[in-house]
């Protein structure tokens, strides 16, 4: 008798379960980031910057370049303390470029980040507004899906509502 009680417990359980009516749907924000009006904004943006630094710092580092050839070129020229204390200038001088371009380029991925936040925060009353218009009960980032129906990928047309309410997303 206990037996059977519990083979109808799990039998109506597991009934429920797969009754339930649950829209799902999945959206891919690489590609929103990527392809969306404002996101390649940003990316254009930070490239921009990319390519403005690294611009200096090719400079920079010619300049160092030379610095060090004449210097070794001067070796034999000029006595030992003198020698030894440009080489220690010019180390110094290395080590400042190289802390500099670390520290660039941490606040370039810092920026990128919190750029693409902002954006995230500003899609996000975008994606509960057309859920609940479709009623979608739960969107899920595409790339934590191993398999899904290319049906439930929203991904194009949330990317039609972002470019039509943010025109310009400006890196502050």
């Amino acid at each position: 008798m206990k037996k059977l009680f519990i083979i109808l417990i799990i039998y109506f359980l597991s009934f429920n379960l797969v009754v339930a009516d649950t829209k799902i749907a999945f959206i891919d924000l690489d590609r929103i980031i990527s392809t969306s009006k404002p996101g390649s904004h940003i990316l254009e943006q930070l490239n921009e910057f990319n390519l403005k630094n690294s611009d200096k710092f090719k400079n920079d580092a010619k300049k160092l370049k030379e610095k060090e050839v004449k210097l070794i070129s001067q070796k034999n020229i000029l006595s030992e303390k003198d020698f030894q204390s440009n080489v220690n200038k010019l180390k110094l001088e290395i080590k400042n470029y190289n802390n500099t371009t670390n520290k660039i380029n941490k606040n370039l991925a810092k920026l990128k980040i919190d750029s693409t936040n902002k954006l995230l925060k500003l899609i996000n009353p975008i994606l509960i507004k057309f859920s609940d218009e479709q009623s979608i009960e739960i969107v899920l980032q595409k790339k934590n899906l191993i398999i899904g129906k290319s049906e439930l990928d929203i991904t194009d047309e949330i990317i039609k509502l972002i470019d039509v309410e943010i025109q310009k997303f400006k890196i502050q």
